[in-house]
C-alpha cells in the first residue's frame, strides 16, 4: 500500500475534525461547532452570490473550519501537514482580522449566531421573520434589507439541515445508540475537513476551490426532500429527478443560481476530476463516520437489527452469510467497489482498508492493513516458516525469535520479518550469513506475494532502559510482534514491560487473515 504516512495524517486530521460534530456550542438548541460552521459557510455562499465580498470564497471556508479546529485542538501540530504554511497563515489571518477576508470570517460567524437566535427564539410570521432576518444581514453588510432577502431565504432553508439527522443513523436504518447523532450539516463539515486534509497530503492539481464550494452546497436538495438512502425504495433515476427539482427550488432567486446549479449538476455527473473527488469525499465520509460509531461502541450487534431496512436487503443478508461480523463489515463490503481500481484516486480505497483494520480513535502510532491470504498462501507460508524456525530453535546461540508483520510502499502484501536474537558471544557475521542463506532459499521457493525476511540481532540490545533511538525502536517494535519462542523468558519480560509505555515511533503493520504469526506459534508448541 502506497503513501501510508499520508493516509495516517489524513485520517488523524479527519478524526479530530469529526469531534467538531460533538462539541456543543449552543446548548439550548443542541447545535455543535460543525452546525455553526455550516451556517456560517452557507451565509458566505449566499452573500458571495449577491455581493461578491471576497475574491476567494473557498479560502473563507477553510479559514472558518481551521480556526474552529485550532480552537478545539490548541496543541495540534499543523507543521505535520504539507500545506502547513498556507493553513497556519489562514488561521492567523482569521484571528488577526487585519485583512478583508479575516473580517469576513468574523462577520459570517456573528451572522450565524444572530440569525440562529432569531429563528429559534421568535414565534413570528414567515413574512416578519424574513423582514427581521434581512435587516440583520443588511446591518452587517451595509446594504438595504430588500437586497438581503434572498440571502436570508437561502440561509433559512439550509438552516433545516442543522435539525435533520442523517438517515443512515436513524431508527429505520442503523439505529445508532447515542443521545445525539450526526446531522446533515455536520456531515457536510466532515466532507470539507476530509477534502482539505487530502488536498494537503496528496497535492492534487485540480481546482480545490471548486471542490470546497461543491461540497458546501451538495446537500441543499435535502432541505426540501430529506436524506434519501439507496434502501428507501426510490429508483435511482427517480431519486435524481426529485433531487434536481429540489436543488432548483432551494437556490431560489440568488444571482448566482445558474452557476451554483451547474456546480451541483457537475457533482452528480461525476465526469470531472473535481466532481469525482467530491463524490468520493461525500461517500467515504459516511463510511468513516460509520467506523467511528463502531469504534465508539454505538452500533447495535448484527443480532439486533430487526427494524433496519438496510439489514433486510438480500445483498446485506448475503454479506452476513459470507462472514460479516459487525456493522462496519457491511459498510465496507457495500462501498469498497465505489473506490476499487481507481488509478486517479487510489487513496480512497486505501483509506477504507485502513479504516477497516484499525480503531480510528487510536491512529497515533500503529496502523494496520488487513490482508486476506488464500488457503494455499497460508499453508505454504506456515509450513516454510515453521520448518526454518524449528531448525533455528536447535541452535544454542539463539535465545529467542519474534515475528513482525509490517507494511511498506514496496510490497502490497506486506513482509513477514523474523528476527533471531543471539546470546552474547555469538558471531554476528556468522549469523548474518546464515540469515542471507535462509532468505535466498525462501525467495526461490516463495509462491506468494508476501515478502519474507529473516534477520539476526543481539538479545542484550532489547532493554527497557535503552537510550539510543535505534534500540528504543527495536523494543517498541517488539511490543507489536509475536514471540515465536523464548528459551530464557527474557524477551517476554521485556515485551510485557514495554506494553505499559507509550509508543514513540510509527509502525505500519499487516493483519493477515487467517493469521500467520499465531499459527506458527501454535504449530511450534506442538513440536517442542
Amino acid at each position: 500500500m502506497e503513501k501510508l504516512n499520508e493516509i495516517r495524517k489524513v485520517l488523524n486530521f479527519y478524526v479530530r475534525a469529526n469531534e467538531l460534530k460533538n462539541k456543543i456550542i449552543d446548548e439550548p438548541n443542541n447545535y455543535s461547532i460543525a452546525d455553526h460552521l455550516f451556517g456560517s459557510m452557507i451565509l458566505a455562499t449566499a452573500i458571495d452570490s449577491e455581493f461578491k465580498e471576497t475574491n476567494n470564497l473557498s479560502k473563507i471556508y477553510r479559514m472558518l473550519l481551521l480556526t474552529e479546529f485550532s480552537n478545539l485542538y490548541h496543541n495540534y501540530d499543523f507543521d505535520n501537514l504539507k500545506l502547513k504554511k498556507q493553513y497556519n497563515n489562514e488561521i492567523a489571518e482569521a484571528r488577526d482580522m487585519s485583512t478583508n477576508d479575516g473580517k469576513l470570517v468574523f462577520k459570517y460567524k456573528m451572522l450565524d449566531f444572530l440569525l440562529t437566535k432569531l429563528i429559534k427564539e421568535n414565534d413570528v410570521s414567515a413574512s416578519q421573520l424574513i423582514q427581521e432576518g434581512s435587516t440583520i444581514i443588511s446591518s452587517l453588510c451595509s446594504k438595504e434589507p430588500s437586497e438581503c432577502e434572498e440571502i436570508f431565504n437561502f440561509y433559512y432553508l439550509n438552516f433545516r439541515l442543522k435539525n435533520k439527522i442523517r438517515s443512515g443513523w436513524d431508527g429505520k436504518h442503523w439505529n445508532i445508540k447515542a443521545n445525539r447523532i450526526e446531522t446533515i450539516s455536520e456531515h457536510i463539515i466532515g466532507t470539507l475537513s476530509l477534502a482539505m486534509a487530502l488536498n494537503s497530503e496528496f497535492e492534487y492539481h485540480f481546482n480545490i476551490n471548486k471542490v470546497l464550494k461543491m461540497l458546501t452546497i451538495h446537500e441543499i436538495g435535502e432541505t426540501l426532500i430529506g436524506d434519501i438512502t439507496p434502501f428507501d425504495g426510490i429508483p435511482p433515476e427517480q431519486k435524481k429527478e426529485i433531487e434536481h427539482r429540489a436543488m432548483r427550488d432551494a437556490l431560489g432567486q440568488l444571482k448566482q443560481k445558474d452557476s451554483l446549479l451547474s456546480l451541483l449538476y457537475e457533482f452528480d455527473e461525476q465526469e470531472t476530476s473535481e466532481a469525482k473527488f467530491s463524490h468520493y469525499c461525500d461517500k467515504i465520509e459516511a463510511d468513516l463516520q460509520a467506523k467511528i460509531y463502531q469504534d465508539k461502541g454505538l452500533h447495535h450487534s448484527l443480532d439486533d437489527q430487526k427494524n433496519n431496512c438496510v439489514f433486510n436487503s438480500p445483498k446485506v443478508q448475503q454479506m452476513v452469510k459470507d462472514g460479516a461480523r459487525d456493522a462496519f463489515d457491511i459498510w465496507y463490503e457495500y462501498d469498497k467497489t465505489i473506490y476499487a481500481n481507481d488509478n486517479q484516486f487510489p487513496e480512497f480505497s486505501n483509506i477504507l482498508k485502513i479504516a477497516r483494520a484499525n480503531n480510528l480513535l487510536h491512529l497515533d502510532k500503529v496502523i494496520k492493513e488487513k490482508i486476506t491470504l488464500t488457503d494455499e498462501e497460508h499453508s505454504f507460508l506456515l509450513q516454510q516458516l515453521t520448518d526454518a524456525i524449528k531448525d533455528l530453535y536447535k541452535d544454542d546461540n539463539i535465545d529467542s525469535i519474534y515475528l513482525t508483520n509490517y507494511q511498506n510502499s514496496n510490497n502490497n502484501k506486506g513482509t513477514l520479518n523474523i528476527v533471531a536474537l543471539l546470546n552474547d558471544g555469538a558471531s554476528y557475521f556468522t549469523y548474518d550469513q546464515l540469515m542471507e542463506k535462509i532468505n535466498r532459499k525462501m525467495a526461490i521457493g516463495n509462491k506468494t506475494n508476501v515478502n519474507v525476511a529473516f534477520d539476526s540481532d543481539y538479545l542484550h540490545r532489547y532493554s527497557t532502559t535503552a537510550m539510543n533511538p535505534n534500540e528504543v525502536y527495536r523494543v517498541e517494535r517488539l511490543v507489536e510482534s509475536e514471540i515465536l519462542f523464548d528459551k530464557t523468558g527474557n524477551l517476554s519480560k521485556v515485551q510485557e514491560a514495554m506494553k505499559n509505555h507509550d509508543h514513540l515511533y510509527s509502525f505500519y503493520l499487516v493483519d493477515y487473515v487467517p493469521p500467520i504469526d499465531k499459527a506458527i506459534t501454535y504449530k511450534l508448541s506442538k513440536t517442542k
